[in-house]
């Protein structure tokens, strides 16, 4: 068993390397990647459609205000991103189109608490994306 694994280390020499230069060089990602959701507020109905589809139960629908400067709350999606497979069953199934895939895969969560992988409507809802802020 030794023998094979040097053999194939010997064989692997010089061949050019694979690593990935990440995050200093970010990789291409295919165009039907399913990342973050986003949220758009204005066509969210409170409906509840992506939480009762959602196979993890990770959507949970909350009360928030509807912009920063108003007092005004309704319904919106909750994603607990902890749980969440990232399948897109939400944003298919959103019959106002609210919810949809960006391509961002890093979420700047740094002490995976509970409380840090609770994405709440106003963060779904950033013009930003979590994760490419420093770009």
């Amino acid at each position: 068993m030794v023998l094979q694994n040097i053999i194939q280390a010997i064989k692997n020499i010089w061949k050019p390397r694979v690593t990935r230069m990440y995050p200093e060089v970010r990789p291409k990602l295919p165009e039907r990647f399913r990342g973050l959701q986003k949220l758009d507020k204005s066509k969210c109905i409170g409906c509840g459609i992506c939480a009762n589809n959602c196979p993890n139960n990770a959507i949970k629908i909350v009360r928030a205000r509807v912009s920063l400067i108003s007092e005004k709350t309704r319904w919106f999606p909750e994603i607990d991103i902890g749980h969440c497979l990232f399948c897109g069953l939400c944003i298919d199934q959103c019959p106002q189109n609210a919810l949809s895939s960006t391509g961002v895969f890093t979420t700047g969560v740094i002490r995976w608490t509970h409380e840090e992988l609770l994405f709440t409507p106003d963060m779904l809802a950033r013009e930003v994306p979590i994760g490419e802020e420093d770009e």
